[in-house]
């Protein structure tokens, strides 16, 4: 705090208060406040009159630093998700796999290799996508492809088989059901949302992926299909 007699009276005020308390207590003074004031004094007085900045101690410095890493890491995630399946590409070779089914049979992927393409699903009963697809889509699919591929659906969650026999009941997608109840195929998969459709040609290679219903609905999984059916 800087101080600075008054020139009239002579006592010690603040130095950015002192124009203020001449006028104010000697306003028939004739003084020149601003020529007893120094240049050095002038330009403090004008950085008291500015606003103070926040101060920023040590802990709220680590508080930040603490933050922007969050951020960075929430950016990270965002782009590159390491929690994300990581299952076949188009190309690569499908797992295989064998599970039992709804009705009590079992089903291996690899057994059609070699004579039909594979429509495969991974779905969940109680996911509102499968249901729609199921209700609006894959039933047609199914009756106009097949005779020449062959439609698998594997429910990811450990439910009971007779729930997802109902489910085929009720809306009439009457091919295999694969129970994956240890969750092992979903994640040879890198199944992460539901539903996830792979369309394997004879060869048993990936040849279309589908995350999710895809935008082009009955006509996607249909070219998909047309593409290895030749």
């Amino acid at each position: 705090m800087v101080m600075k007699k008054c020139p009239v009276c002579g006592v010690s005020v603040k130095l950015e208060n002192l124009e203020r308390h001449v006028k104010n207590q000697h306003p028939r003074a004739a003084v020149d406040v601003r020529s007893a004031i120094s240049a050095e004094e002038a330009r403090e007085i004008e950085a008291a009159k500015r606003p103070a900045g926040p101060v920023i101690t040590a802990k709220g410095t680590r508080t930040i630093a603490i933050v922007a890493v969050g951020v960075a890491a929430i950016i990270l995630i965002a782009i590159f998700n390491p929690f994300r399946g990581v299952g076949p590409s188009v190309g690569q070779m499908a797992p295989d796999f064998t599970l039992t089914t709804s009705s009590g049979g079992s089903i291996t992927l690899s057994s059609y290799r070699g004579a039909a393409p594979v429509f495969l699903e991974f779905m969940d009963i109680n996911c509102i996508y499968c249901i729609q697809e199921a209700e609006n889509t894959l039933p047609a699919l199914y009756s106009a492809y097949s005779a020449s591929a062959q439609f698998i659906s594997v429910e990811i969650k450990n439910v009971a088989a007779s729930e997802v026999e109902s489910f085929r009941s009720r809306y009439g997608t009457t091919w295999p059901y694969g129970m994956d109840t240890t969750g092992a195929t979903s994640r040879a998969y890198g199944v992460d949302v539901t539903p996830y459709f792979f369309i394997i040609d004879r060869n048993g290679i990936v040849s279309a992926v589908f995350r999710g219903v895809p935008s082009g609905g009955y006509a996607a999984y249909a070219n998909a299909l047309n593409a290895v059916s030749g």
